[in-house]
């Protein structure tokens, strides 16, 4: 394992520790309350769609509580990634791409659909655009780790992750917080809770964070990667008794950040194809491109969740969602002065899902079957100002795609658990869905599109409009045991397969050959696991190994056409296999001292897949058979300590240092060096809070990147074009916050 910097391997020896799971921000009664002082308090999840302790969930489950997310300082949806083994994530030409134990999306379309799916408070987020929104008065998150196919449909070959909002109670609570930090941060955020009447109450919140670019753009002398966003939300909740809970939620959120720029490394002696290189290779503080800076998004969402006990063990729930986003995506790809590569996307997704749920429990035996309808409705419109340096009669490509897609989806489902002793438990699950795809798609250039100056030529088709559509059926099924050790040990082996459905690449293409019909995606996961709570509730330790049979791998591969041209295409190119192991530890040694450590090992190759793409040496196709899969680091680790202690009878203090490491990753299918991470980084962050005993307000200043670790997030291939953009991580930030609750 190779580092950069003496500095965090210190740390990484002092700590010894890593952050795992904490408690989420529950309300508790007393006997909860006397069970957290004896040690680790009980975590409720929501895995197998129903309440159960994270220790008797015969699944790999990553929960990560309220009190969690605000102490990491965790700020949006995409931040969680050095918190969870094997979880990685990072924004590729605006688009989330999310890896769960190296299976995941590595496309920059926004068409594009991932393998992770996404769920705010029980409701698929399917939209990318959709899937990037800020962090406030969470409950927890919940990450799944492995196929989810039975319960949470298609789209979850690598797993699930949920964002659990917080619920209004039957009093009057909340609070407000404040900061400011480096770069001229400001972060202001607030909750409240009010009874309405017997049974009903509302809980609404919302935050706005903004902060100046933490690097400077050369060309023009303005901060680049600036922030803006903000987001509202309120839930209506009326539980008037145990058996009757309807949940109305609605929110907005509004991002006119910039997107997060490259510096570009020259691969033809240092420069690219019109001889510019970087004028400051070094220094990751300074950028120099030329291109509109824009990642734009505009979300509004709603949903009804009713929960009705029928009596005699059963409950029906019905769950209904829509969900509509704008993005305004402007990319300068080539990261120069120059107009080599700038990209502009703008997307609008509109999503309807509804869910109903019958399930029983009763006698050991807990049981679900369900209904599930999706109709998404998306619209896109790319442009490519590809070398547009020169003229179009000189070569320049004004390229323009237009596109939309339609997909409606229907699932049927079911899951039973059923305890045959006191100690063992059998679970089978399965799942059949049903996708109607309905697509159309044209690429054409336009000559003068990019040039307010001079009017637009004629049209020329590059890949002539069509409507396409297809039909794509499976079926998915999980079948898992689990043995009750001890008391506090519990032993669970399962099997599960899961599916990617298929689609149409109805990307930024130029030939009629990139158009491809992709069949879905399979993997079979094999694994065992333990879950123990050791030495009175002081130590919780889980860990779990796993091996997956992935097949049809939809992979984003660059071919050549006949004249040499690469070409972009999603094809069904390879198998791979995937095996690892998972480690997660959370110790209370002395009330006030919490100890963490989470690490994951993972060895993710491709079996076979020969791409279409050639050799510049041997000029035969590239045989990426045996290499890594891309964003699958061998090692990850993150860690942290934290210690309480009283000043006075009504202070307290705490101190809390996190250390993260993750390992070297490949950023293409090809194990380039060039398109990697080179090495592994481990990052340090700090918190230090003074606080009333009652929980009444806290004060705190935090650092994160404490030692200006600089590391690589992304590399794109684009070769091609003469140079490869390289997406390096935050540079060190600081700040201080007040919170206050009542």
């Amino acid at each position: 394992m190779k580092q950069t910097g003496t500095a965090t391997l210190k740390a990484a020896a002092a700590l010894m520790c890593a952050s795992a799971l904490t408690t989420p921000a529950f309300a508790q009664d007393e006997d909860d309350a006397q069970v957290q002082q004896r040690g680790i308090a009980e975590i409720v999840v929501t895995a197998q769609r129903r309440e159960q302790s994270l220790q008797d969930v015969p699944i790999a489950v990553s929960a990560l509580g309220g009190d969690q997310i605000a102490e990491a300082g965790l700020t949006n949806s995409l931040a969680i990634g050095d918190n969870v083994p094997n979880l990685e994530i990072k924004t590729f030409g605006g688009v989330p791409n999310i890896f769960i134990r190296g299976v995941g999306n590595n496309d920059f379309n926004s068409s594009s659909v991932g393998p992770i799916s996404i769920y705010r408070d029980d409701v698929v987020v399917a939209a990318t655009g959709s899937q990037m929104f800020a962090l406030f008065d969470v409950d927890r998150i919940e990450v799944l780790r492995g196929p989810q196919g039975t319960l949470f449909g298609k789209n979850t070959t690598g797993g699930a992750i949920h964002y659990i909002s917080r619920l209004p109670g039957d009093y009057f609570e909340g609070y407000a917080r404040a900061g400011y930090g480096r770069f001229d941060l400001f972060e202001a955020e607030g909750a409240v809770t009010m009874p309405l009447a017997e049974g009903l109450s509302m809980r609404a919140s919302g935050i706005v964070r903004r902060r100046d670019g933490e690097r400077v753009n050369l060309f023009t002398g303005d901060r680049a990667i600036d922030v803006d966003e903000a987001a509202v939300r309120a839930i209506l909740r009326y539980n008037p008794h145990s058996d009757l809970d309807l949940r109305l939620s609605g929110g907005t959120g509004r991002d006119r950040s910039d997107y997060f720029h490259p510096k570009p490394l020259g691969t033809a002696g240092g420069a690219n194809i019109f001889g510019y290189s970087d004028p400051a290779p070094d220094d990751w503080s300074v950028l120099n491109f030329n291109g509109d800076s824009r990642n734009y998004s505009d979300n509004a969402w709603a949903s009804l969740n009713v929960t009705i006990g029928l009596g005699g063990g059963l409950t029906l729930k019905s769950i209904t969602g829509y969900d509509d986003t704008e993005v305004d995506n402007r990319v300068d790809v080539d990261g120069s002065p120059l107009r080599i590569d700038e990209i502009t996307n703008k997307t609008e997704t509109e999503q309807f899902s509804q869910e109903f749920q019958l399930s029983y429990s009763e006698d050991g035996l807990d049981a679900i079957v369900g209904l599930f309808y999706f109709d998404e409705n998306l619209e896109n419109v790319s442009a490519a100002d590809l070398i547009g340096e020169l003229t179009f009669a000189q070569g320049a490509i004004p390229l323009r795609t237009d596109a939309t897609r339609d997909n409606k989806s229907y699932a049927v489902f079911g899951q039973v658990s059923y305890g045959v002793t006191d100690r063992l438990g059998l679970t089978i699950g399965g799942r059949y869905t049903w996708d109607k795809v309905d697509v159309t798609h044209r690429a054409f250039l336009v000559p003068g599109y990019f040039d307010d100056d001079v009017p637009n030529g004629p049209e020329i088709d590059l890949v002539p409009y069509a409507e396409l559509s297809d039909i794509f059926k499976a079926f998915s099924w999980r079948l898992a045991a689990d043995y009750d050790v001890t008391d506090d040990v519990m032993a669970y082996a399962s099997v599960t397969k899961g599916f990617k459905s298929g689609t149409f690449n109805i990307g930024i293409i130029t030939s009629v050959a990139e158009r491809t019909k992709v069949e879905p995606e399979y993997l079979t996961s094999y694994e065992i696991g333990i879950k123990s709570t050791l030495f009175d509730r002081r130590v919780r330790f889980n860990a779990s190994a796993f091996y997956y049979d992935y097949t049809d791998l939809q992979v984003l591969s660059v071919n050549q056409q006949g004249n040499g041209v690469p070409t972009l295409g999603l094809d069904n190119a390879a198998d791979a296999t995937v095996k690892g192991l998972e480690v997660e530890i959370l110790a209370e040694p002395v009330e006030p001292l919490s100890l963490g450590l989470n690490f994951g090992l993972l060895d993710a190759t491709y079996k076979n897949y020969t791409s279409g793409a050639v050799d510049p040496v041997t000029g035969q196709p590239r045989d990426f058979s045996g290499n890594r899969l891309p964003n699958a680091p061998k090692f990850t680790m993150s860690s942290f300590a934290a210690y309480t202690f009283p000043i006075s009878s009504d202070l307290e203090a705490g101190l809390r240092a996190e250390y993260n490491y993750t390992g070297k990753r490949y950023f293409n299918n090809g194990e380039d060096e060039q398109v990697s991470s080179g090495d592994g980084h481990g990052l340090v962050n700090l918190r230090a809070k003074l606080a009333a005993k009652d929980s009444g307000w806290e004060l705190a200043a935090w650092a994160k990147n404490v030692f200006g670790e600089k590391f690589l997030m992304d590399a794109t291939d684009l070769r091609d074009f003469g140079f490869i953009p390289l997406y390096y991580g935050e540079r060190p930030t600081w700040g201080v916050e007040a919170i206050a609750r009542f």
